[in-house]
């Protein structure tokens, strides 16, 4: 149970809130901050955005002010119609809103829902971005006197804008490219880090050669007390450091404490951080994105409180290059809570899953990411990981489901495992499986983002 606010040997004197003025603030003042820059945001778009002002105007809606109250007036905006709009006017789109000029940076998504997307942003966009990444990482734990490996790239991915957020929290930052497991290796070996920014996948990964060689992290000669010793990590990019199998082995094997992070691409690449009370993450973008909370198949709005479960969709209220207004973020969120011990008064959620993994099960909805839970309870036979064939484009399966599940070569061949697991899920998720056991070498590398279901 954590009695503190900070992570353990973390005796720093300054305040472990970033921004204490915002992210404490009452939801009244949430609100002014956020009806005073959608104002502004309104009119902008109205007057230089000819994607939504087309939207708007045969959508019927638009021609007079709509508050933020009532944005569920507006129509939905989808990642579909973002690509449309570049492909109408490249290379920015009909959704640009300066000109070219001021565009200084130019990220592209990862494309994993689909292709990939071009993401325009001016000088102001960059700086929202790092105020809203700083209060993200901060929330974690990550301060001044963290050394930081980092695995999120600073290619093309909006997941490099974390190096400017590290600098800006003032922590040492050692940069590793994704996939480069061995450099990682030797970097922590070498005592460069306290921290680690990796997706969850990877950190499991890590665990589990860790479990296989207990000196894997140490290099040759290497006395327990040389370096830094790894006491944090952060996970990101997909689901999993808050699913509790997941996240317990990796604390359990590597002696950290285990923290998520969360962003979305078309939006920002940090919203959300999980505070060292590990109970969700906090929302971290109050007056520059408002979150909406829908009910996914009726699309209609839900509160946000606490247990409520739903997708977010997103409003950037001060991005100037490429505004977007409730995006369907494809998220299913649950909310964990509206205060924290912490002293941060912003929502807290959980990613039960995307909305793209979801299939039906005889009239019930299926997360990906509830397998998982099931499968990380039959370690060491397995490695955590596990993903869901799908036959083909349908949402409703029949049973059995097939699952493919991680192993290592001394299981690759293990009816008893296969039933095992096959019971388990029947007995937790009511639905019968059809298990496949498959080799690490043939799962693919754990270096970056698992596909949670795959096509086949």
């Amino acid at each position: 149970m954590v009695t503190t606010n900070r992570l353990r040997g973390d005796d720093c004197e300054k305040d472990w809130i970033w921004e204490r003025e915002v992210e404490t603030a009452s939801p009244e003042e949430v609100q002014r901050l956020g009806s005073a820059a959608w104002e502004r945001q309104y009119r902008r778009l109205r007057e230089a955005s000819p994607f939504y002002a087309r939207k708007w105007r045969e959508a019927g809606v638009g021609g007079t002010f709509v508050g933020l109250n009532d944005l569920h007036n507006l129509p939905f905006t989808t990642k579909d119609e973002l690509r449309q709009a570049l492909d109408e006017d490249p290379p920015f789109g009909s959704n640009l809103c300066v000109s070219a000029d001021q565009v200084k940076r130019v990220y592209q998504t990862s494309g994993t829902s689909g292709a990939p997307s071009v993401l325009a942003l001016t000088r102001g966009d960059m700086e929202s971005w790092t105020i809203m990444g700083t209060r993200t990482y901060y929330a974690t734990g990550i301060h001044e006197h963290s050394s930081v490996l980092t695995t999120f790239g600073a290619g093309p991915f909006v997941a490099g804008h974390t190096h400017f957020v590290l600098l800006r929290i003032g922590s040492r930052s050692v940069p590793v490219a994704p996939g480069d497991t061995e450099r990682v290796i030797f970097g922590l070996r070498a005592g460069l880090a306290d921290t680690l920014l990796s997706t969850a996948s990877f950190a499991q990964y890590l665990a589990n050669r860790l479990e296989k060689d207990p000196s894997a992290l140490r290099g040759e000669g290497q006395g327990e007390g040389r370096g830094a010793a790894l006491t944090h990590v952060v996970t990101g990019g997909e689901p999993g450091g808050g699913i509790p199998t997941i996240r317990d082995h990796i604390q359990r094997v590597l002696g950290v404490t285990v923290t998520e992070v969360m962003g979305i691409g078309d939006i920002a690449p940090s919203l959300f951080g999980e505070c060292t009370h590990q109970q969700g993450m906090h929302f971290c973008g109050a007056g520059h994105v408002w979150v909406e909370l829908i009910d996914p198949d009726t699309r209609e709005p839900i509160a946000i409180e606490t247990g409520a479960v739903g997708e977010m969709v997103y409003t950037t209220l001060t991005r100037e290059a490429m505004p977007v207004v409730r995006f369907l973020g494809g998220d299913i969120a649950r909310i964990e809570g509206t205060t924290c011990q912490c002293g941060r008064t912003t929502f807290r959620q959980r990613v039960l899953g995307r909305r793209d993994d979801m299939f039906i099960v005889r009239g019930v909805n299926v997360y990906p990411t509830a397998i998982l839970s099931i499968v990380g309870d039959f370690r060491p036979r397995v490695t955590g990981r596990a993903r869901v064939v799908r036959r083909g484009a349908e949402t409703s399966i029949e049973p059995p489901i097939p699952v493919e599940v991680e192993v290592t070569e001394r299981h690759e061949s293990d009816p008893a495992l296969v039933a095992q697991l096959e019971n388990a899920i029947h007995s937790k998720l009511m639905f019968r499986s059809q298990v496949e056991l498959v080799l690490e070498s043939d799962f693919g590398e754990p270096g970056y983002k698992t596909k949670l279901t795959v096509r086949k």
